[in-house]
């Protein structure tokens, strides 16, 4: 049995903090559900690198077609790499996309005209050039970016970087 002191009524008892705190954890689990649900993401920005990552594909098979062997084996890893890029930034793009069918249509590269075939193939620079305007637009936009989708731009961002810095440095040609 609680002390009290003589003349003294609490204003409260126990049974009624009790209730209260009750009704205040229901109110709170309620609350949130009663909010307008958050606005899905956009997925503009994600087909803008989508379209970034299939062109550097491109750019590198092109390439590669027409360089000597050191740089050909490089530029086809890089061409192979920014593919897996964009397999996976499709996948997600379908994931946060309210019609999933809407990209799936642009999976599938358009082959090459004859008139960009007659084009004098790309060069190491041109490639160069492209990945590291890729990396900055990848760079740039995990920084606005939170979760998965913030991981997975700085992850392209840096391959990219990488490709240029590392993997197609062959006798100071990427400066």
């Amino acid at each position: 049995m609680p002390r009290t002191l003589p003349g003294v009524r609490p204003v409260f008892s126990r049974r009624q903090v009790l209730a209260g705190g009750a009704a205040l954890a229901v109110l709170g689990m309620t609350a949130p559900a009663c909010s307008s649900p958050p606005a899905p993401p956009a997925v503009d920005e994600l087909e803008a690198q989508l379209e970034r990552a299939r062109h550097d594909s491109e750019l590198a098979t092109a390439a590669a077609a027409a360089a000597a062997q050191p740089i050909s084996a490089a530029l086809t890893e890089v061409a192979s790499e920014r593919a897996r890029h964009a397999e996976v930034l499709t996948t997600e793009i379908a994931r946060l996309a309210v019609n999933p069918t809407s990209t799936s249509s642009q999976t599938a590269s358009p082959t090459p005209t004859t008139s960009a075939a007659a084009a004098p193939p790309p060069t190491l620079s041109d490639v160069i050039n492209s990945l590291r305007e890729s990396a900055a637009s990848a760079s740039h936009l995990a920084t606005t970016s939170s979760g998965y989708r913030a991981g997975l731009l700085g992850s392209i961002a840096a391959a990219c970087t990488a490709s240029y810095s590392v993997a197609l440095v062959f006798g100071g040609s990427a400066s």
